[in-house]
């Protein structure tokens, strides 16, 4: 898989905030597909020579623009990193839409029996194998895992944490937004569980919203009770973890754009903060 920095051309639409560009009609190597990557750049970036951290969205095509979003809404990935580069913590996004018609194929390591799945491998090996290394060779990124985070919703969220645990050696931290893993089923939390303890040191950000499935009041149980369990296996193995639990936030673009940004800046810098004073005072009496 080859990109190029020329062939990256701009997106314009009057909603938009900041630089994002697009590579068009790409060929999505193990896929077979082809899909518009999706890349924003932080402000300054083509007049610089700075490098920068790489946030990877599952479900680009609702990352930035409402009218190509699946649900009608974005998650305003645009505004959020705008104002994360004002703050200090520039990153550059890499989007990509998910397949039109086998997206629970590409997210879920595991089928669900009469509904399909199981191919995450295939869509991991092609973001690890053909799409960072493209990237890195295209942009002026960081290339290294603590530098490198995977982030989207749903299954997106599923697939987050697959490839979390499958690759610390290129993701070291992960965005999981309202997992559905009861469509994988337990065993991707155990496969998950039984990796924590050999799993290099990484992030991990988690939420769920109260109102996930309202039509189905057992699988609205299971959204938070699987995304409670992933945070406790993560805090019993000493993972750094921020977990948010909206009692009133549905499964909707807009509940994601609204926790997108905090996110977002704890994956990319908060979770290196250093101690206050007082925690270093008290080490230095120690």
């Amino acid at each position: 898989m080859k990109l190029t920095a020329a062939d990256l051309l701009p997106v314009s639409d009057p909603s938009l905030t900041g630089d994002l560009r697009s590579w068009r009609d790409v060929e999505l190597p193990g896929l077979d597909r082809r899909a518009e990557i999706y890349a924003w750049l932080p402000p300054g970036y083509d007049g610089s020579q700075e490098r920068y951290p790489v946030l990877y969205l599952h479900d680009g095509h609702n990352a930035f623009l409402a009218q190509r979003s699946f649900g009608g809404a974005s998650w305003e990935v645009d505004r959020a990193m705008t104002d994360l580069a004002r703050d200090g913590i520039p990153a550059i996004v890499v989007a990509v839409p998910c397949s039109p018609t086998a997206r629970a194929e590409e997210y879920t390591q595991y089928p669900r029996p009469g509904e399909g799945g199981g191919r995450a491998a295939d869509y991991a090996a092609f973001l690890v194998d053909h799409l960072k290394p493209a990237v890195d060779g295209a942009l002026r990124t960081l290339p290294g895992p603590e530098h490198t985070v995977t982030a989207g919703s749903s299954l997106g969220g599923v697939v987050s944490a697959y490839l979390w645990e499958r690759h610390p050696d290129v993701f070291g931290g992960a965005g999981v937004f309202s997992p559905a893993f009861w469509w994988p089923g337990e065993q991707a939390l155990l496969d998950l569980e039984a990796a924590l303890p050999d799993r290099a040191p990484g992030r991990v950000y988690v939420d769920v919203g109260g109102h996930e499935c309202h039509e189905d009041a057992g699988i609205e149980r299971r959204y938070v009770e699987d995304a409670e369990r992933l945070v406790r296996s993560l805090r019993g193995a000493g993972v750094p973890v921020r977990y948010v639990h909206d009692s009133q936030a549905y499964h909707h673009e807009t509940a994601w754009a609204e926790r997108f940004p905090a996110a977002a800046r704890w994956l990319l810098q908060g979770y290196a903060v250093a101690p206050p004073a007082y925690v270093l005072a008290h080490r230095a009496g120690a």
